[in-house]
């Protein structure tokens, strides 16, 4: 059963030529939004964001040109096992943690959470093994790869939700968080929805950086060229935006959410 979910501010980035996240003036904003859960199953966790050890070694840990370029802003106070603790939970009552994918920018707090098992699709963990420019570039092994707790997931099997297939559902959740495969951005890229109360929140993750291209008559050609160079296979990450725009139309009722839009964070943190 779920209790509640919090919004995350897991992160911030501000990185040079904001036109290219479809924002005004010079410096853009990134967020790292990540969701925490209260279940009947203990915490869990959507994402991570950067974690303690990012911000203690950032060149280390992310890279020269990643710590550089994005402009990461450095405050311990964003890391997620931080907020947790001010929420009044200790980091061992996060049981369990959703990736999405395993960028450096949603990967960085796993090894604040040890004891907690992280679900993923199997070939988004193949990926990150693999050595290649991009590759080295979007994937710190070192963020994850002591980490002992792993349950793989494989889309070959599974449900459909809305207009989504190879959906993968928890028992031990009942169902209410559900696991659904968004590729295109990495090669096991996923998104989470969770049934609240109010009804379904669809996180989605690196699927899209904008709220505002969840509306097709949004024409933003400078944000889809960097998605397009971020993309491990544009053509399905082209495929799964359009999924996802699809859902928004027919489905208003369902939140959508993505992973680094300042807007979507916004909205949930004034009103908390």
């Amino acid at each position: 059963m779920i209790y509640n979910v919090h919004h995350l501010h897991c992160g911030t980035m501000c990185p040079v030529c904001a036109p290219l996240y479809g924002q005004k003036g010079f410096y853009g904003k990134m967020v790292c939004h990540c969701l925490l859960i209260e279940t009947d199953k203990g915490l869990v966790l959507v994402d991570t964001g950067f974690g303690m050890q990012d911000y203690l070694h950032p060149q280390a840990r992310l890279g020269k040109l990643f710590s550089k370029v994005s402009a990461i802003q450095s405050d311990f106070n964003l890391t997620a096992i931080s907020q947790i603790q001010k929420l009044g939970f200790k980091p061992s009552d996060v049981k369990h943690i959703l990736v999405s994918h395993l960028d450096l920018d949603h990967a960085g707090g796993i090894s604040d959470f040890p004891q907690a098992t992280i679900h993923i699709l199997s070939s988004e963990y193949n990926a990150a093994q693999k050595i290649s420019v991009m590759n080295k570039l979007r994937y710190r092994p070192q963020q994850f790869k002591n980490h002992r707790y792993w349950n793989f997931l494989e889309p070959r099997n599974g449900e459909a939700w809305f207009n989504f297939h190879k959906v993968q559902g928890f028992n031990i959740f009942n169902d209410e968080i559900l696991l659904i495969p968004l590729l295109g951005h990495t090669a096991g890229h996923c998104g989470i929805a969770i049934k609240q109360q109010t009804g379904w929140l669809f996180f989605c993750g690196d699927a899209y950086y904008n709220h505002l291209e969840l509306d097709r008559k949004n024409k933003l050609p400078l944000l889809d060229k960097l998605e397009f160079a971020f993309a491990e296979n544009n053509s399905l990450r082209l495929k799964t935006l359009s999924e996802i725009q699809n859902l928004a139309q027919t489905e208003p009722q369902i939140d959508i959410i993505c992973a680094h839009d300042p807007t979507d964070l916004d909205r949930y943190i004034q009103n908390a």
